[in-house]
């Protein structure tokens, strides 16, 4: 689970991110992003086009299930999955691909110890 003090709350943050940030996608999935000085932020942004409140639930468990994975290898930004229609129909790894996916095309990603060493 994504702890609290890793999580985009405000609407004003998302606001921003929304048109001012940049964008990596891979479809269901949109990540747009703002690199900051600061520590790790992350949102998620579910439609109601994408079902009731079940399933948009289910969604952003999944979302932050796989953030959760990923927080201790991100530079620091202010980040929001945005996902749209389809995204319902992904199994768990399938969502997991499509986020690793964009976060990879960001850059945000950095390499961990295990990479480093696998590359020299």
């Amino acid at each position: 689970m994504l702890s609290k003090k890793y999580r985009l709350t405000k609407n004003g943050s998302f606001s921003y991110l929304y048109a001012h940030g940049s964008r990596a996608a891979e479809k269901p999935v949109r990540l747009n992003f703002v690199k900051s000085k600061a520590g790790v932020k992350i949102g998620f942004s579910v439609s109601n086009k994408i079902g009731h409140a079940v399933v948009r639930n289910k969604v952003k468990r999944r979302m932050r299930a796989v953030a959760a994975e990923y927080i201790h290898r991100l530079s620091p930004c202010q980040a929001v999955f945005i996902v749209s229609q389809g995204v319902d129909k992904l199994s768990f790894k399938e969502l997991k691909s499509k986020m690793d996916l964009c976060l990879v095309r960001s850059g945000l990603l950095r390499k961990t110890d295990d990479e480093k060493e696998k590359k020299d």
